[in-house]
């Protein structure tokens, strides 16, 4: 086990199994003059008790300059930071455990020339250790700056009279759903400069785990970044090829530019994953970035968690009668696709009991009919479109087919009732979805009665 290579570390030995530290970089989302301020928290578990730790920061060109000051954390316990380029390290020749809580802080100078919207912050290098100088093992996890500076005038110019941008619509706004063509406006006051815009659909102005798409207008290209920001998919900016992360999908996307504003269409279909209330912000920068909207907030949208398919029994024809032999239509339908139905049930009984009765099933994903033994331990089974004859005691099953068209599933099906099968009988049916855990339960749908 590698020990920190520091002198107030005095050994190296095995700590307590489990025990861990993990090193988070945070999400800077305020920005003042291009500076952008992001914690390093520090996270210990299962008791481990780090009296010093050192670490190194990696970030793309964009940053211009970073400046590290000595967090509350590591404050309160007595300790020091030094760094050397991107590398720091907090330690001291006191005992005294650093407590979990905000270690250090990072300024990012952001170059005023960038196109970036979010500038992702690696942290890798973590070695930690007890005052005792034994090594923990240690993680870190990934942050990231957003660009947003402010603007001296929100409302047309800045203070030297220069022409600004705005985000002025997205649309629909207040609404929901799961999927959505949305319409995002941009405008400049006096001249079209609208070099690279941003939509993000989260909870917070944080682009972690959200959907965040990025225009750049050079390019001509739509991206949507990844979960952690530490990359993105593209297209160009007409095509409707799909980018997904585990938020959302971009579908069909469009842009037009006039005189003085862009239009930004993006067709959006939100996973399953993503629900509730999200606030829409957007965001503008000119060509060399000193002009720019800053992060603003234009609408909120629910995504819903979306229905399930609901299957429904509907008809049996003819629904009564004394005939021994009869080619009988059983219609089922589902609320969105009649090839959600999974399963679907016919039972000819006197009571709603399947045994010693005329129960025949029909599986959509097999593509069978099958009628079920008189004690139901099994069943006899043929191919849905198949004149063989099944039987038990109760039934013969002759021709079938099956037909299933937009909302609907027709099965027709002749059959054959026995000699001993006497009495009037319900015609009761069933229908299940997907893993059968949405059905309709047994609905009785007619009468046929046996001289």
């Amino acid at each position: 086990m590698a020990c920190l290579a520091l002198v107030v570390f005095t050994g190296c030995s095995e700590i307590a199994a489990g025990q861990s530290v993990t090193l988070s970089v945070g999400v800077g989302q305020e920005t003042v003059g291009g500076a952008v301020v992001v914690p390093i928290k520090l996270v210990s578990s299962d008791g481990a008790q780090v009296s010093a730790i050192q670490w190194s920061l990696n970030y793309s060109p964009d940053v211009t300059g970073v400046a590290l000051a000595i967090g509350p954390a590591a404050l309160n316990a007595g300790k020091s930071l030094k760094c050397s380029a991107n590398s720091c390290v907090i330690y001291g020749i006191n005992q005294t455990v650093i407590s979990d809580g905000v270690l250090a802080t990072a300024t990012f100078r952001i170059s005023p020339g960038s196109s970036a919207l979010a500038v992702p912050i690696r942290i890798t290098g973590i070695v930690a250790a007890t005052s005792a100088g034994d090594s923990i093992p240690a993680v870190g996890v990934p942050g990231m700056a957003l660009l947003a500076p402010a603007l001296a005038n929100p409302n047309g110019a800045n203070s030297a009279g220069q022409p600004v941008l705005t985000a002025d619509s997205v649309s629909p706004i207040a609404s929901g759903g799961v999927s959505q063509t949305f319409t995002f406006v941009f405008s400049n006051s006096q001249i079209p400069d609208l070099a690279a815009a941003a939509m993000l659909f989260s909870s917070s102005p944080a682009a972690e785990n959200s959907c965040f798409i990025v225009y750049v207008r050079d390019r001509g290209t739509i991206q949507l970044e990844s979960d952690d920001l530490t990359n993105s998919e593209i297209k160009s900016a007409g095509s409707s090829s799909r980018l997904q992360n585990s938020q959302c999908s971009i579908d069909a996307t469009s842009v037009t530019a006039t005189s003085l504003a862009t239009v930004i269409n993006l067709g959006i279909t939100f996973t399953t994953a993503f629900t509730g209330r999200k606030n829409i912000y957007m965001y503008g920068a000119s060509g060399d970035g000193s002009t720019n909207t800053g992060w603003t907030q234009r609408g909120v949208y629910t995504v819903a968690d979306p229905a399930p398919p609901i299957p429904t029994v509907e008809s049996v024809s003819p629904d009564s009668g004394t005939r021994v032999t009869q080619t009988f239509t059983f219609v089922f339908s589902d609320s969105k696709d009649a090839a959600n139905l999974s399963v679907a049930g016919m039972l000819f009984s006197t009571l709603l009991d399947v045994q010693n009765s005329c129960y025949v099933v029909y599986a959509r994903s097999l593509g069978t009919i099958q009628l079920e033994w008189d004690d139901v331990t099994g069943a006899d089974v043929k191919p849905a479109g198949s004149s063989t004859p099944l039987q038990n005691s109760q039934c013969a099953i002759g021709a079938t087919s099956v037909t299933a068209t937009g909302l609907s599933t027709r099965i027709n099906m002749e059959i054959t009732f026995t000699g001993a099968f006497t009495g009037p009988k319900n015609v009761y049916m069933y229908a299940a979805d997907g893993d059968g855990s949405i059905s309709t339960g047994w609905v009785q749908k007619g009468t046929w009665t046996l001289n």
